[in-house]
């Protein structure tokens, strides 16, 4: 096509378009050069952030395939960021057996926590914290995003202080066996006495069998009897100073606090003690481990006792039952076993009450204890569910009751 006349374009014309389209393509290419620019500026940013995250952060693929991930994700489980086509997926990490928890809980959308573990390379597990989330890009694709907190070092630390706690206990249950030496003597030499004096009349009536036939079957008897009274004795203080085994079990409540009051009966009596027992006999078992039940009475009713050291009338009050209350886990109104120890002791002022449940809180005089009582007694009422609560008010005794959950519901 030739063009002619005014529509003809002329030298002049042609330079400046030419110019123009020179000064467009550059433009162009500038604002690629700067589009290209941010988005490696983005990229960088991204890495660095992404290696400066302590914990485990990574993005998986629709397949469940990792696609990218911050150096301590390759740091802790041991994969290298260098290998080449190597493919990651989530159910190597995670193993078969919490894949399909940690996938359903990436499909349902975000979440905060999640508690589960991980595997190294080398198939070394160890506890995770997760938090996760799901993003679809404009294009479509599907990601998700995971973090992972390494739980080791926290476990590592509760298993340490869950093992001090039960030193403690422990440590606390040797303390209360000392303090009762002088009672399990006197409670001790009572069959020993018994036995040497029935055991003297035996060997006299020897001397003629035939005659003193029924007064030796009745010593042999009596000795029968002050044995099995010692071997209890001894028995109770070999229960009391074991430590607590793991499982947990039926525990009949009332049996528990018979058994208590048996061993510390000869303390009673030389208080001038008087005993009121309120035992129901329907209550249910509760779950727990025996042993540190007996710790939690054993703790109380010496607390009791010491309480009414100047008391005129000692009265001690036990007493089981059932009564209704909150359970802190549900928040409905459930079904509790109760138990109650009260005396009619000094009481205790309104200042000391507030503190009497604190790890190393005692108003005992320096060197005859060591304060960790009422604070162990709490710890095991709060492991098997329950509470405890203290009324009292000076020279107004006190009350101690504990609801703890029935075995069965």
């Amino acid at each position: 096509m030739v063009i002619t006349g005014p529509d003809k374009m002329d030298g002049k014309s042609e330079k400046r378009l030419i110019a123009i389209l020179e000064k467009q393509k550059k433009d162009l290419v500038v604002r690629y050069l700067r589009k290209h620019e941010e988005l490696e500026a983005g990229k960088n940013f991204t890495d660095k952030l992404l290696e400066s995250i302590f914990s485990l952060f990574f993005l998986l693929s629709e397949d469940f395939i990792v696609v990218q991930a911050n150096k301590e994700f390759y740091r802790s489980l041991g994969y290298s960021e260098e290998l080449e086509g190597e493919t990651i997926t989530l159910e190597q990490i995670s193993g078969q057996k919490n894949y399909g928890c940690i996938k359903n809980a990436l499909v349902d959308g975000e979440f905060s926590t999640l508690e589960s573990s991980f595997f190294t390379r080398e198939g070394k597990e160890f506890p995770v914290s997760l938090k996760g989330s799901c993003y679809v890009t404009e294009s479509g694709r599907v990601l998700y995003m995971l973090v992972a907190a390494d739980r080791s070092d926290f476990q590592a630390m509760m298993e340490s202080m869950r093992e001090t706690q039960e030193q403690m206990m422990h440590s606390e249950r040797l303390a209360s066996l000392g303090e009762m030496a002088a009672g399990v003597g006197h409670e001790l030499t009572q069959p020993l006495n018994a036995i040497l004096l029935f055991a003297r009349n035996c060997a006299k009536a020897l001397d003629d069998p035939l005659h003193n036939r029924p007064m030796i079957e009745e010593n042999l008897s009596f000795i029968i009897d002050r044995v099995g009274k010692a071997t209890s004795i001894i028995r109770s203080l070999k229960n009391f100073g074991g430590k607590a085994p793991d499982e947990l079990t039926g525990v009949d409540m009332n049996s528990i606090l018979l058994n208590i009051l048996e061993f510390l009966d000869s303390r009673l009596k030389l208080s001038d003690i008087r005993l009121q027992l309120e035992l129901d006999q329907s209550v249910p078992w509760v779950l727990g481990q025996e042993v540190k039940l007996e710790q939690v009475c054993l703790n109380l009713i010496q607390n009791a006792v010491q309480a009414m050291g100047r008391t005129q009338y000692p009265v001690l009050t036990v007493k089981t039952g059932v009564r209704q209350g909150i359970d802190l886990v549900s928040m409905k109104e459930k079904q509790f076993v109760l138990i109650e120890i009260m005396d009619n002791g000094e009481g205790i002022a309104s200042e000391v009450k507030e503190k009497i449940f604190d790890p190393f809180f005692t108003t005992r005089e320096v060197g005859t204890g060591m304060g960790l009582g009422l604070s162990i007694v709490e710890k095991i009422i709060r492991e098997f569910a329950g509470s405890i609560k203290v009324k009292s008010n000076p020279g107004a005794g006190a009350c101690f009751t504990i609801l703890l959950p029935p075995a069965v519901d």
